[in-house]
């Protein structure tokens, strides 16, 4: 017996005020980015967002968009929107250490992506044996091109699923 096939993701739906959804990157718990352990996110110096704490090991692009970015190490994707917005999608903390071992990107730099296409896949459990924090975190790193971000999701959340809402 063979699985059926994945179902393409679908594109998120619009939001009537004209703000962008902004979906779950990975199944977990969603908490806020002043939790992370990591000053430099937790203080919000690369710019607000959110984190999960991953029960899964596929990360779904949060937001549609170009992909601009994929770190040396591929902990990292950058996704920018249509309306410029840049989105960093950081798989863990001080992961760069890693040099990409538990790290299998998904996607190239100029590839087009819509919100909830598998970018990355993790290995958990190496992350953790390496004794690094899994949070995956989302920021979005350009504040001037944001009228406002609105995270709503509390508690478990599943890949894919909206969280809040970008104007």
């Amino acid at each position: 017996m063979t699985a059926a096939p994945a179902a393409a993701p679908q594109p998120a739906p619009a939001v009537p005020d004209g703000s962008e959804p902004v979906l779950a990157p990975v199944d977990g718990s969603i908490k806020a980015i002043e939790d992370v352990p990591d000053d430099t996110f937790a203080a919000k110096i690369l710019g607000d967002g959110f984190a999960v704490v991953p029960s899964s090991a596929t990360i779904v692009a949060p937001v549609s968009g170009k992909v601009t970015t994929v770190a040396n190490a591929r902990h990292a994707v950058g996704i920018t929107t249509d309306s410029g917005v840049e989105v960093l999608v950081h798989i863990g903390v001080d992961t760069v250490q890693l040099g990409g071992e538990p790290f299998a990107v998904r996607v190239a730099v100029g590839q087009t992506v819509t919100a909830g296409t598998p970018i990355l896949d993790a290995d958990w459990d190496a992350i953790k044996a390496a004794g690094k924090p899994t949070d995956v975190i989302v920021v979005f790193t350009n504040p001037a091109l944001i009228k406002e971000l609105a995270i709503t999701a509390h508690g478990a959340v599943a890949a894919g699923a909206p969280v809040g809402t970008l104007r």
